[in-house]
């Protein structure tokens, strides 16, 4: 996805940068969430660590199997709340915006029976819907429902919505305004209802369809979704026809209409969903002949968009709530569908087309009950279910740009196996997983040990050359099967799984972070020239695939390009080339929104030299610097000033580096907190110089084992 003109998950994008001047990018601004009640700063980073888990709550039945987790949103404003329970009563428990700690749970002891329903709405409250024996009724059923208000700290007291059946569908929706609608189905017959404002009392039923001869049954799928302009599409299928039927009703309408134009066919199992747009309008996907289709209708047209595969093993029946992130792209992901793995799916608001990505977050065969949600930092968390039974877990990936971290898993291991995890995002954006941990019992049966949850961490700022997210500094290799990273010390380096695919003769280098979401990002100039930085997410790595910032469109008249870190003291990585035709040093320094400034030059005179190394600090001035060989293989040192230049040079060793084919500095392999050298002979072994904090290093030593390096170049 390297599309120009938009923005990378929130950042903005730098004009492509030439030899010229450039205009600098600015930041996009972040949205105060719906219903805020108090200011939460969101984090601008990635998420970091996962915590440590914990007990959000005890098993309500020592000794069952069931009664645990059953759903956890977050509130407009970031509030998060989770349902709890069994068949008998539920609980929600509440976290308030801005808190870590949950607060006492209140209990449903009605609210136990068929498809509770815990909903965040778009007037930024969240809404628990359940149906229950009215007693001043005669015990008649009806549809209950309690409000948490925005920035309210506990859930209104129960109302009555409609009498309806003990068991069927129902939905319930939002508009900003607090208009609410809710529909459910009654023997057959979908029904609908509404409440104008917080103080109006619910509209009598209205029956959207006749009675089919088959009874409640019929209904394959019921779906509801308002958007922000108050309009309500309404959509279900019916089991034996197959026929697919779409309803809306604009805010100032008074009754239901057909919608004209669905592309939605009467297909087997179409299972359509409806979702609001941020901007308005609504997104549907449905199930066509085996893979996940997708059509829109934007605010105020009438007018549906050409369907799309979105994903081409993807159904509505495992797939996440799209993720609407902040450069319009739309993202969706799933559990197999048709015996095929996990997926996900990305379009382009740009081109308007669905990526053709084929990585997934997990390559087990085993996956269910995904769950996604927009987090800090412009990333994706999304969270499932993997594992056989007696062996399942709890897992979690971070997503931005196309490339995806490593999977991280949540719950206990051992003996212990987890349900399926629900992930909300806070006021801060930080990811929140709750999940139902598991063990088995005395007597052998697999008994609930309680809901369990964790979140991550603050990120702290990426140490230097970190792609592995371990704290550590890390080293590339390249080789024909593609580019890996390794990481460890200086006796075991290991190559990491991630592995990405580049035309031979393609640079590959660590950079730093560009876009301030604390994540370490990759440079990368083709054979043609064209120089990018892959922004990715804390470790992950990239490929050709994943969204990148172009830097210039030609540099193949630098002979040399060097990632040296932060060289003019603002903390920012910049990059550094020299001139083939004039031996000069150029600085393109971080311009601090997310590209460079122009050019201006760091040094001349620097053409004789044979290779040029960017070295880290070296003397610990807190300023980095480069080292040189020149063509008698003496190995010279140029320190940093800290303004992007150099002072003269001093020597470090004669006669060095004459059977290096890579030589690469700025590591703390050997963990004493100073910058070394790992080179790489003709022979394939890599050998290591301990830097000695004064600027220079101690004598090598061999790192990692000969058989490690064969036919591998580093940087």
């Amino acid at each position: 996805m390297t599309t120009q003109g938009r923005a990378v998950l929130g950042l903005a994008l730098t004009p492509v940068l030439t030899l010229a001047a450039v205009t600098p990018a600015t930041a996009q601004p972040t949205a105060a969430p719906a219903g805020a009640t108090t200011a939460v700063t969101a984090d601008q980073r990635a998420p970091g660590p996962w915590a440590t888990r914990t007990q959000l709550a005890p098993s309500p039945t020592p000794g069952s199997a069931s009664g645990g987790l059953n759903a956890l949103v977050a509130a407009g404003n970031g509030t998060l709340v989770a349902l709890t329970g069994d068949a008998l009563s539920r609980s929600t428990r509440i976290r308030p915006a801005g808190g870590t700690r949950w607060l006492a749970p209140q209990t449903w002891p009605d609210a136990g029976a068929y498809n509770t329903e815990l909903v965040a709405l778009g007037d930024g409250s969240v809404r628990l819907v359940w149906r229950a024996r009215r007693a001043d009724d005669h015990g008649t059923h009806w549809l209950r429902m309690a409000t948490l208000a925005p920035g309210a700290t506990a859930f209104s007291a129960p109302e009555y919505i409609a009498p309806v059946p003990e068991k069927g569908y129902h939905h319930l929706a939002a508009a900003p305004d607090g208009r609410l609608v809710a529909v459910w189905t009654d023997s057959g017959v979908v029904k609908a209802a509404e409440k104008p404002g917080s103080q109006a009392v619910w509209t009598a039923p209205t029956g959207l369809s006749t009675q089919p001869p088959s009874g409640s049954r019929d209904i394959a799928a019921l779906d509801l979704a308002v958007d922000k302009n108050g309009t309500a599409l309404l959509v279900w299928q019916w089991q034996r026809t197959k026929a697919v039927v779409a309803l809306e009703k604009s805010r100032s309408a008074t009754a239901w209409k057909t919608v004209t134009g669905l592309p939605v066919p009467a297909a087997d199992l179409a299972r359509p969903k409806a979702f609001a747009r941020p901007q308005g309008g609504f997104d549907v996907f449905y199930d066509d002949q085996e893979h996940l289709a997708y059509t829109r209708r934007t605010a105020g047209s009438t007018t549906w968009s050409a369907p799309r595969t979105a994903a081409a093993t993807g159904s509505t029946s495992g797939m996440t709530a799209p993720v609407h992130l902040p450069n319009g792209d739309l993202f969706v992901a799933g559990a197999p569908g048709y015996g095929t793995g996990p997926w996900y799916a990305l379009r382009s608001a740009a081109t308007g087309t669905w990526q053709p990505f084929t990585q997934a977050f997990s390559t087990h065969k085993k996956v269910r009950s995904v769950s996604a949600a927009a987090t800090s930092g412009g990333t994706v968390t999304v969270t499932w279910r993997e594992g056989y039974s007696g062996a399942e877990y709890a897992m979690a990936a971070f997503f931005k740009g196309g490339t995806w971290s490593a999977a991280h898993r949540l719950s206990a291991t051992g003996d212990r196996f987890a349900g399926a995890p629900q992930l909300a995002a806070d006021a801060k954006g930080r990811p929140v997983a709750v999940w139902d941990e598991y063990q088995p019992s005395a007597t052998g049966a697999t008994v609930l040990d309680g809901v369990h949850q964790t979140t991550t961490a603050a990120r702290a700022l990426p140490a230097w050359r970190d792609h592995t997210d371990d704290g550590k500094a890390d080293l590339f290799g390249r080789s024909s099967a593609g580019v890996k990273v390794y990481a460890g010390d200086a006796t075991r380096l290991t190559a990491q799984k991630r592995s990405s695919s580049w035309p031979s003769g393609t640079l590959v280098l660590p950079y730093g972070d560009l876009d301030g979401d604390g994540c370490n990002d990759v440079f990368t100039r083709d054979p043609q020239g064209e120089a990018r930085i892959h922004v990715t997410i804390c470790g992950g790595q990239p490929d050709q695939q994943t969204y990148s910032v172009k830097v210039s469109s030609d540099w193949s008249a630098y002979d040399t390009v060097l990632s040296p870190g932060d060289l003019t003291g603002d903390g920012r990585p910049d990059l550094l080339t020299r001139s083939a035709a004039s031996g000069k040093l150029y600085l393109y320094a971080n311009n601090g929104a997310g590209g460079f400034k122009a050019r201006t030059v760091a040094g001349s005179g620097f053409g004789t030299y044979k290779r040029l190394i960017a070295a880290g600090d070296l003397d610990r001035d807190g300023r980095n610097d480069l080292l040189a060989i020149d063509k008698s293989n003496e190995l010279w040192r140029f320190e940093g000033t800290g303004r992007g230049t150099f002072t003269p040079r001093a020597l470090v060793f004669k006669d060095w580096g004459t059977s290096y084919k890579d030589v690469v500095g700025g590591l703390d392999l050997s963990g004493d907190g100073r910058s070394d050298l790992i080179s790489l002979d003709e022979q394939g072994r890599a050998w290591l110089n301990k830097g000695d904090g004064r600027g220079g290093f101690a004598n090598r030593t061999q790192a990692g084992k000969s058989t490690d390096w064969s036919g591998i170049r580093i940087s």
